[in-house]
């Protein structure tokens, strides 16, 4: 009986789950980042275009009907700045993140590898705003996502993403 409790308490500690699950964290900084197998298979399409528009930051003001604001997170943004460790060439200023009203997402990633610009992410998935400039980025295929906190300049033409900035298009 005593194996029988300790076994089932084992199992239950290891199948638990906790609210950081999919949370994918750098080892060197500590920051959340975001989902992308970076294996440049284009394993999915980009899709998705500008919706433009903002207005402002906050909690979850994504609507759709007339009066309604739209989310600061809609559009099309473009790396622009890296962090102090990554230069940004125009090769990496292809990076792209496309979020959309219906709340999907693209993230398409690019790299200067030997002198070649390459597609070394390309993934879709839905967003969600958990409010306080936080957003749950959720892969296609996937039941849960990392949690981001977003920066989002007063003019909304900027956000700043995992240290690298971003402007919209």
């Amino acid at each position: 009986m005593k194996k029988i409790i300790i076994l089932s308490f084992a199992l239950l500690c290891l199948f638990s789950c906790s609210s950081s699950d999919g949370d994918i964290v750098d080892p060197d900084t500590g920051e959340v980042v975001l989902p992308g197998d970076g294996d440049g298979d284009g394993d999915a399409n980009a899709g998705g275009g500008d919706s433009g528009g903002n207005s402002g930051s906050g909690g979850d003001n994504s609507g759709g009907g007339d009066g309604e604001a739209k989310d600061p997170i809609i559009g099309t943004w473009n790396l622009f700045l890296g962090t102090d460790e990554v230069e940004v060439n125009d090769c990496l200023k292809k990076t792209t993140f496309i979020f959309n009203e219906d709340k999907s997402y693209a993230q398409i990633e690019f790299n200067d590898t030997n002198g070649n610009c390459e597609e070394i992410v390309n993934v879709t998935g839905e967003w969600t705003n958990k409010g306080n400039d936080t957003y749950e980025l959720r892969r296609d295929g996937f039941t849960s996502g990392p949690n981001v906190p977003f920066q989002f300049s007063d003019d909304g033409k900027s956000m700043i993403l995992i240290g690298k900035t971003y402007n919209r298009q």
